[in-house]
């Protein structure tokens, strides 16, 4: 969608990203009619793209936040792209879910005009976010809240970025591999949210989960919950690896769980039942002669002499020589 804008009005992504509502009231292919939000669309924002109007309209809610409002705009403008451009809509058809996916990539489309690759730490590319960078990015951007749970959440392996009101209601949620809550579900239940609205500080919880429409839960997960403001907060929610924490293995029960599993050990060939958490260095569960990943590739790099043929490690010969110190 990003090449499609460049096509259609070379040059207009960077006046996108600065004013998004500006700069498309100056189009003459839509038009942008502000309205009441009625909360029935079923977009993921307050919005809706109407194509038999000329030319075509996105309409856009008049929530109380400019930022939002961008946001909205620029997600309509999506489905006005995905609609317009064959090349894109005939990649809807791959999809089983064309309506879901469509929405999904509307909402990416609109956050990256908003916070391009350029603008993301370089801390949430390498480890993924946590719900105070996605607070941070809400603060050094121009972006709306939603805009900024979009881009966090395409750093995530697994999990969930969720914004919730004041009162602990999910409002817009994103996810990666974990099925979001639902918006307008309770989520204050929930132990990490729960603290985050009594403390009104920034909370985390190792046995969070996410309350969904049916009532029923998520697996036990990691979150961190950050406020924006007095009235929103942002949570994090993974199943492992969690950016706020040194080390979160994944618990037993969980698809990505090692524990009560068979092993064998790279280095002794033993198998095992994995008992304990792995190795912090290399991710793999150590056997009961401690051999662990780290281990298995020191070896590898073992070297033996072509004298006295003996498997020593690569300290004990000069550069490249075939001959250890001890025998050349």
């Amino acid at each position: 969608m990003l090449a499609a804008v460049e096509r259609i009005h070379p040059g207009s992504l960077a006046a996108l990203h600065e004013d998004p509502l500006t700069e498309l009231s100056c189009w003459s292919d839509v038009q942008i009619l502000m309205a009441p939000e009625d909360g029935e669309g079923r977009c993921s924002v307050a919005g809706s793209y109407i194509d038999r109007t000329d030319p075509p309209t996105l309409v856009v809610g008049t929530s109380r936040s400019y930022r939002r409002r961008g946001f909205t705009a620029l997600h309509e403008l999506g489905h006005h792209l995905q609609q317009t451009d064959p090349s894109l809509g005939q990649a809807l058809f791959a999809w089983q879910d064309s309506e879901a996916f469509e929405d999904a990539a509307c909402d990416a489309f609109a956050a990256r005009v908003l916070i391009p690759d350029s603008e993301i730490p370089a801390n949430v590319r390498l480890r993924g976010p946590s719900a105070t960078d996605v607070v941070e990015m809400f603060h050094y951007s121009q972006a709306s809240r939603e805009a900024c749970c979009v881009r966090a959440a395409e750093y995530l392996a697994s999990g969930a970025v969720v914004l919730l009101d004041g009162d602990g209601t999910a409002i817009f949620s994103v996810s990666r591999s974990l099925i979001p809550p639902a918006r307008g579900t309770d989520q204050s239940g929930n132990p990490l949210v729960e603290r985050a609205l009594r403390t009104g500080t920034t909370a985390q919880h190792d046995k969070a989960y996410v309350e969904y429409r049916s009532g029923k839960q998520s697996e036990l997960l990691y979150g961190q919950a950050a406020w924006c403001d007095e009235e929103y907060l942002v949570a994090v929610f993974v199943p492992d690896n969690a950016p706020w924490l040194r080390y979160s293995v994944p618990r037993p029960g969980t698809g990505a769980s090692l524990y009560d599993t068979p092993w064998v050990c790279e280095t002794c060939g033993e198998a095992f039942e994995v008992s304990t958490a792995p190795c912090e260095q290399c991710g793999v569960a150590a056997c009961p002669d401690g051999h662990c990943g780290c281990v298995s590739a020191r070896m590898s790099k073992d070297r033996v002499c072509d004298r006295c043929f003996l498997v020593l490690a690569p300290s004990r010969f000069d550069g490249t020589s075939g001959t250890c110190r001890d025998c050349a």
